[in-house]
């Protein structure tokens, strides 16, 4: 069974991802002590319900009272008040992360609220489900799943060793990424989703039409639709600490919707044309998934052979050395 070096765990935040976390981090040989904070007490009898913690508990400074890791997985603008909070209770010599969606704020955070000896290690595991919450946690969440890496210029590498360890003691694949590269590519392949999701129900529900189109809307429209019971406070934190990417990506969809327009409007043909490339693009997006929903390339591929040589990994860690 997998091991990891981390024997007292705090995850801040019980909803599905931080209680998916205990859970995952329950089943290893031996499983580490886990204290979950939240404020909601719902949340935290799911996550003692579901097994993901030891100990619950509404008091931030007992969750992270003696933990060697310090997993934020809060709401993203949430992430600056924890950050503050625990600065000063952080043992010396502790590791934080985070399961941000956005990372350019949350590291520039993380750069000047938390202390000096403490290695902050930005992470965001590609997975969740449309329902949150910690009673729709499970500890196969992570299986498969590419989990993305920023460590801090400041971060010990030995920290970074002990995540990477961690990530793939739980299943997911570790995938080295630097913070602005992380938001841009987000932006388009999950942020932007869930807006034309929400736009579409919004423009749709409040036609005049709509109280006849919803009694003959079917699959199509529940499918297009179904990433708008998203939680709405998640997202919107993610718009707001990703502003310069998520409008980017609203203005490359405004663009091509205009075209489309246009061409409609003309009564352009060649409309198949751009209907048939996408679908071709999606076909040729999914079959490099797998039919096991496995990622796009292997978990080989994605890791350096070297921490301190070649690939993504030793050449961020290769930041924060001192020349000599």
């Amino acid at each position: 069974m997998a091991k990891i070096a981390f024997e007292q765990v705090a995850i801040l935040g019980t909803g599905l991802i931080g209680t998916s976390l205990g859970m995952a981090l329950k089943r290893l040989t031996p499983p580490p002590r886990i204290v979950g904070f939240d404020l909601s007490g719902e949340s935290r009898r799911g996550a003692s319900s579901r097994k993901g913690v030891d100990k619950a508990t509404g008091n931030l400074a007992e969750a992270v009272r003696d933990a060697d890791l310090a997993i934020v997985a809060t709401p993203v603008r949430a992430t600056e008040l924890i950050f503050a909070e625990i600065a000063p209770l952080l043992r010396p010599g502790a590791v934080v992360t985070d399961t941000g969606s956005t990372k350019r704020q949350v590291m520039a955070w993380a750069e000047r609220l938390l202390p000096s000896g403490v290695s902050f290690v930005g992470g965001h595991p590609m997975t969740g489900r449309a329902t949150a919450g910690a009673y729709e946690a499970t500890a196969d969440l992570f299986e498969n799943a590419v989990y993305c890496l920023s460590p801090a210029v400041s971060a010990d590498t030995g920290a970074v060793e002990r995540i990477v360890k961690l990530v793939e003691a739980i299943g997911a694949v570790p995938y080295f990424v630097e913070p602005d590269e992380h938001d841009g590519l987000v932006a388009g392949i999950s942020h932007l989703p869930y807006l034309l999701a929400t736009t579409l129900m919004r423009s749709v529900a409040t036609d005049r039409g709509w109280r006849e189109a919803r009694t003959v809307a079917a699959g199509g429209f529940a499918t297009a639709t179904h990433l708008a019971d998203g939680d709405p406070r998640m997202f919107a934190d993610i718009c707001l600490t990703n502003r310069e990417q998520v409008i980017r990506q609203i203005d490359r969809i405004g663009d091509e919707l205009a075209s489309l327009r246009a061409a409609i409007e003309r009564g352009d043909e060649t409309i198949f044309e751009q209907f048939g490339e996408a679908q071709r693009l999606h076909h040729e997006w999914l079959a490099g998934r797998g039919a096991d929903e496995a990622p796009a390339v292997s978990t080989e591929d994605l890791k350096p052979q070297s921490l301190f040589f070649p690939g993504k990994l030793g050449a961020v860690l290769r930041r924060g050395e001192k020349k000599p």
